[in-house]
């Protein structure tokens, strides 16, 4: 069969639920891309305020325009802002009183705070699962900013898909720090770690930016034009300062704001593209009308694509310790000049200890891609000891499938397995504590998914 549910021990000795899917093929939908219907706005919203126990807002897509506002950014400057959705969340700061600085400072701090948080575009897979085909399944993907610590810039929110997204050929969001992601290149599937500086830009007009070098902090880069991400370039988190740059601010594919003289905080959602003086006329105003930009990279193109991991086999063997989890920069813990800890926050990141919910991509010898999916509740959601598999768990019964390469995909509360109609193949892991009923089962708006073609 192409899909398989069974009850089955763990190599921890824990019992689980579990689904295996055979795909021909998979396609990423990203729901970030066009507005959710104001009913399904409402129901994701109410989600997050209970989960975030935070008031949350929406905000517009990047690529929706405004006249230039200049917000006060400290230092004696000012940001130039050219996107609604900035503008909305800058806007809302000001209502209760913080500016960008604080915001920065505040979201650096260990302490959760309350700063109303912007809602980018999320979807509830169930609804979504109605325009599934008889041989299709929906699955959630790859990680996304989702705790009060992640949001330490203005740019970023709620829902924003953290590392490689492509859709169809496009590479909507860039790969960040050296990840394990599922890559789909006409017809061959692979588990491939890529990096931002895997990455070249291509801006409106054609100009090609490169992309800075992992762990080289040179205050002094100004000789060309360069993209400087969280780990590439970056001072603790901002670019450098340098009086006579001009920087663009890049959410996805979109440009969101252009401030000069360095010390930009930097999205991890995008990037920062780094100017020696004012960069060319003509190709700004497009960033500014709204045109996007390309990321490219090296080698035969993406056609989908998402990044998650870790990477938990290779060679047919499991391959899940701590110093592989380091190796893919899911902590960072001596990055010098730099923050010590990447997206997602909360992740925890250990082989035997912490019990999930679990959803990973196994590719065989013969190049064929399947999945696993792991039934589960988190310990902190309440309702009593922890449910699911260990990451060690999920990585031997990717071998025991026939995985060569197999990686783990968001888990959690995220997991979510539809077939058409909106039938749940597992029982949801999400908890909403706002709620009457601490036992209640929710399914987590998330923002993009995966569109299994069964074999």
């Amino acid at each position: 069969m192409s899909v398989s549910k069974t009850n089955i021990v763990l190599s921890s000795g824990a019992k689980a639920r579990i689904v295996v899917a055979e795909a021909a093929a998979f396609a990423v939908e990203a729901y970030s891309l066009e507005p959710a219907v104001p009913a399904v706005r409402r129901i994701a919203a109410r989600l997050a305020r209970a989960r975030l126990g935070a008031p949350v807002y929406d905000v517009p897509h990047p690529s929706v325009r405004q006249p230039a506002r200049s917000y006060a950014w400290g230092d004696g400057r000012s940001a130039e802002v050219h996107s609604a959705r900035v503008g909305a969340i800058l806007d809302r700061l000001a209502e209760v009183g913080t500016s960008p600085v604080d915001l920065w400072c505040d979201r650096r701090g260990t302490a959760p705070t309350r700063l109303p948080v912007p809602m980018a575009g999320t979807d509830l897979l169930r609804l979504r699962s109605a325009s599934l085909e008889r041989h299709q399944l929906l699955a959630n993907g790859s990680y996304f900013l989702f705790h009060h610590e992640e949001f330490d810039t203005p740019f970023e929110a709620y829902g924003d898909p953290i590392g490689l997204v492509a859709v169809g050929g496009t590479i909507l969001a860039p790969a960040q720090v050296n990840r394990a992601s599922l890559t789909g290149r006409a017809g061959r599937f692979a588990v491939e770690r890529v990096q931002f500086c895997d990455l070249r830009i291509v801006l409106p007009g054609g100009q090609v930016i490169a992309t800075h070098a992992f762990g080289d902090h040179d205050p002094g880069l100004v000789a060309g034009p360069i993209a400087m991400a969280r780990y590439f370039g970056a001072l603790d988190g901002r670019t450098p300062v340098a009086p006579a740059v001009t920087e663009v601010v890049i959410v996805g594919r979109h440009a969101v704001a252009v401030i000069a003289g360095g010390n930009v905080p930097i999205p991890r959602t995008g990037c920062v593209l780094r100017f020696p003086g004012r960069p060319d006329a003509k190709m700004l105003d497009a960033l500014i009308a709204g045109e996007p930009l390309d990321y490219v990279i090296e080698g035969q193109a993406l056609k989908d694509a998402v990044q998650a991991g870790p990477r938990i086999v290779s060679g047919g063997q499991v391959s899940v310790d701590e110093a592989t989890m380091l190796a893919e920069h899911v902590f960072v813990r001596e990055a010098s000049g730099d923050l010590r800890q990447p997206s997602p926050f909360r992740w925890h990141a250990d082989a035997h200890e912490t019990r999930a919910a679990r959803l990973g991509a196994g590719v065989r010898a013969d190049r064929t891609l399947f999945f696993c999916a792991i039934e589960g509740r988190s310990s902190y959601s309440g309702g009593g000891q922890a449910r699911g598999a260990t990451l060690h768990d999920l990585a031997y019964l990717l071998v025991e499938c026939g995985a060569v390469d197999g990686l783990h995909l968001d888990g959690g509360g995220s997991m979510q397995l539809f077939r058409p109609y909106g039938g749940a193949l597992l029982t949801p892991g999400d908890v909403c504590h706002d709620f009457a009923d601490p036992f209640a089962e929710y399914d987590r708006p998330v923002p993009l998914g995966l569109r299994l073609d069964l074999s």
